[in-house]
């Protein structure tokens, strides 16, 4: 996932501001660019900081419930990278690190394994207790307990899941319920959660900016 500018009509700079930036010699035409791409990386990182969007509403919530921060080192490798003096990328160095950022900028589909989700998360103690997770599905999947007076079940509470079940037996119960043939990879929904990018004028207040600055400048 990258984020491009190229200074021209597209952008909103006046004639006046792009026979400017045309003018200027290459070097000053890439310190402009590399000057709004680290004013670009900077917003990206406040929003992943925020946990907010480009348009300033707050990341869509994860899918497992939980409340911790998301795409937390998806704004440390993000670099600005300069192209032929007038074009300007902000992208991650690393390829796989862009894929999950695109991912999750725009909302997609991601493929998982049973392999990717140990290399994740590490393997799992079977003997451990029963997850939140785990018990969730349990129940969506018509899980039950016996009934403390009486005869018949009754819908098993999420406690009584984890403090009864080892994650090995609840994961057995689950499947037994299911009656399924177990995946080997499955795709996982993911929200769109666009952290990167900015609005035509703000692009061009920049980047009058940084240009009357640098111009103004010698060498």
């Amino acid at each position: 996932m990258s984020l491009v500018i190229t200074p021209n009509k597209k952008q909103a700079l006046s004639v006046k501001h792009q026979l400017t930036f045309l003018a200027m010699p290459s070097n000053k035409r890439v310190r402009v660019l590399k000057t709004l791409g680290r004013h670009e990386r900077t917003l990206a990182r406040k929003r992943i900081r925020q946990q907010t969007t480009v348009d300033g509403h707050k990341f869509a919530t994860r899918a497992d419930g939980r409340k911790a921060k998301m795409l937390k080192r998806m704004g440390r490798t993000l670099e600005p990278y300069v192209k032929s003096a007038n074009r300007l990328e902000l992208k991650h160095k690393a390829a796989q690190t862009g894929r999950i950022a695109a991912l999750h900028q725009e909302g997609g589909i991601e493929s998982m394994s049973a392999s990717r989700m140990a290399r994740i998360h590490g393997k799992p103690d079977y003997n451990e207790p029963a997850t939140r997770s785990q018990a969730k599905a349990l129940i969506a999947n018509g899980y039950k307990t016996k009934k403390a007076k009486g005869k018949g079940y009754r819908r098993a509470t999420i406690s009584e899941i984890t403090t009864n079940l080892s994650q090995g037996k609840a994961g057995f119960i689950l499947k037994v319920l299911r009656d399924k043939p177990s995946k080997t990879r499955w795709p996982i929904p993911v929200k769109a959660r666009p952290f990167l990018g900015d609005s035509t004028d703000n692009v061009q207040r920049e980047l009058v900016k940084i240009i009357d600055d640098i111009n103004s400048k010698r060498g």
